[in-house]
This record gives C-alpha cells, structure tokens and sequence, in this order.
C-alpha cells in the first residue's frame, strides 16, 4: 500500500530562506544603501556648492546695482562749484563737490567712492550773485539776481565763502538772509554763484565703503555707518578719463586709479581736471556665507579689473586659510551723464 506523505511536513520544506541566501540578500541590500547614500552625499555637497555660489553672485550683484544706481545719479541737480576746493559744513565735517569722488585705499586694500546730487523740488539749480549795489555778501546776507524757487530751510553755497548755509525768511525778491553754524563768513564785493542744494534730505552725498562684514552706505550729514549688502569684502574703483576736457562725445582714453586727485588742469598726469572724468568702473568682491567641507577650486589672486587702454589692472588676493570659501568677482562701467562741470 502507497504510503503518503502528510500536508504539513511537504509545506515545511518548501518555506523560508537559508543562511547562505539571507547574506546574499543582506550583502546586495548594504550595498544598495551605500550606493544611495554615497549619491545623496555627493548631491548633498553638490547643492551646498550651488548655495553658495548663488549667494555669492546675488550679493555681488545687489552691490553692484546700488552703486551703479547711484554712481548714475552723480551731478544731477548740482551747479558748477569748481573754484571750491572744499565745502565747509559748519561744525561737521566738510565735503568736496565732485559728483564721484574715489577714495584710494591703497594696494590691495579697498576704496571707497562718494556720491553726490540734489533732488530739489522747485528745480532751481541756483541763482547769480548781484554785486550792483556795492557789496554782493555781508555776514548774514546774500545780495542776488533773483530768489525765486528759494525758501527758508534750503540749503546753500556760495562761490565766494565756499561754505553750506540755511536760507532764513525771505522778505523780498533780491536778497537771501542765511545763517551758519560755523565762524561768521565774510563780506564780499566781488562776483559769483549762489548754489542750490535744497532741503533737507535733497541733497544726496553717499559714501560707500568695505566694512569687516559687508559693505556699508552713510550718508550726510551724520554719516552713521550702516551695513547694506553683506559679505562683500573688496571695493576697487577707477576714473575713466577722457583724451580732453573739451569734446563730444566723451570717451574713455584711459583708466586710473583714485590715487589721482582731480584738482588738475588737464586730462594727463596723476592730478587731472574733474571735467576729465566721463566714466567710473567699479569691481567688487563676494563671499560665500558658509564654508565648504572641501578646498573650492579658484584662481588666487582672484581676476577683478582687467588691463583696457593700458592701464593697471585690479585683482583679489584670498586671504590665508580661506581656501574652503568662495569668491566671486563683479564689475561694471558707469557713463557719468549728469557731469556738472559740461563739456
């Protein structure tokens, strides 16, 4: 008689796996996470390099359009003040009034640039001082052509003191009454202009510079310094100097540092006249927020302003162990289209 083989013993040895299988399947599945995790580490840094660089390029790029914004801006509104060297501001510190003025920070070390112009709101740039009735200023008094656009509070200047002073009442239609908050200026006979920069918070005179974290914007007349784009650590700029004062158009014959002063006569030399300056060029150095697991590849010193028309070109030299940052350097050329002194 045939024997048959009962149900649950032909059910058990078809079940289950064998130690030789569940290493096999154990082995293929540690290698699968560490094929994952190896790609999820490499997309992990890739991402992080990525961020960073973006951060980077949009501080680099935000610092830019603030200056250019401005730097565009420079002269508007101003009348021509060449015989004033320096304009006194009372008790605070005096300015120059060059639309675009580059501070030289020397070799290797930033630069920063001051920008002016005036927003008034009558429009009016200024007026002629009028000399007919013997004596065009007294202590107190501007003797003028006309006041019209003119009122108490405005701000001006006048070609003989050189000086910022406060329009007081206006009682008539050819004279000024002004005070000034420093040592009581002088009377004066002689000929000149009486300069216009409007009231409070119309005249615009903007200092950007590098700060140890970003870089800053103060403004007149306090000046308190305040941190506008962060981890921007480099600042160069240069004048882009025409071939003569006189011509039109005015092109660039050569770029120079802000080691040149512009109290000059002409365009050649390392003291140039201001109505020489038709263009500024500006480079500024980013910095990534966070630091890499890994050095980041980068030339050093870092390309910023390069050689046009023969002139010195501007680099970045990373600082000592910041191999593992990264940096990125941006440019751009600013025409000056409100240059106060014409051509």
């Amino acid at each position: 008689m045939r024997r048959s083989i009962p149900h649950w013993s032909h059910s058990r040895r078809q079940g289950g796996f064998t130690l030789m299988e569940l290493l096999i399947a154990m082995i293929i599945s540690l290698l699968g996470l560490s094929a994952v995790g190896s790609m999820m580490m490499n997309f992990s840094k890739k991402r992080t390099s990525i961020t960073q660089t973006l951060s980077a390029q949009d501080n680099g790029v935000m610092a830019l359009y603030r200056l250019e914004r401005d730097v565009a801006q420079a002269g508007y509104g101003l009348m021509n003040l060449q015989s004033c060297a320096t304009i006194l501001n009372g008790t605070s510190a005096s300015f120059t009034h060059y639309p675009v003025q580059i501070t030289w920070g020397g070799a290797g070390v930033s630069d920063s640039i001051a920008v002016k112009w005036a927003n008034p709101t009558t429009g009016a740039p200024g007026t002629e001082l009028d000399n007919s009735s013997g004596t065009s200023m007294t202590g107190s008094q501007y003797n003028v052509r006309s006041n019209v656009g003119f009122s108490a509070g405005d701000v001006v200047v006048s070609t003989l003191a050189c000086a910022a002073t406060t329009v007081g009442a206006i009682t008539n239609t050819t004279t000024i009454p002004y005070s000034y908050s420093g040592t009581a200026l002088a009377s004066s006979s002689q000929t000149g202009f009486l300069a216009y920069f409007g009231q409070a918070g119309q005249f615009i005179n903007r200092q950007y510079a590098i700060g140890p974290t970003a870089m800053t914007v103060a403004d007149y007349p306090a000046f308190t310094t305040n941190n506008l784009v962060d981890n921007i650590v480099y600042l160069k700029a240069q004048y882009g100097v025409a071939g003569a004062i006189t011509g039109n158009p005015a092109t660039v014959a050569r770029w120079v540092s802000g080691a040149t002063t512009l109290n000059g006569t002409g365009c050649s030399g390392s003291s140039i006249h201001p109505a020489c300056v038709v263009a500024i060029r500006i480079g500024v150095v980013a910095r990534s927020a966070a630091v890499s697991s890994e050095p980041v590849d980068q030339p050093n010193p870092l390309p910023l302003l390069p050689v046009v028309f023969g002139s010195d070109s501007e680099t970045f030299a990373l600082p000592a162990g910041s191999s593992n940052l990264r940096y990125r350097a941006y440019s751009t050329v600013i025409p000056l289209n409100n240059v106060i002194w014409g051509r």
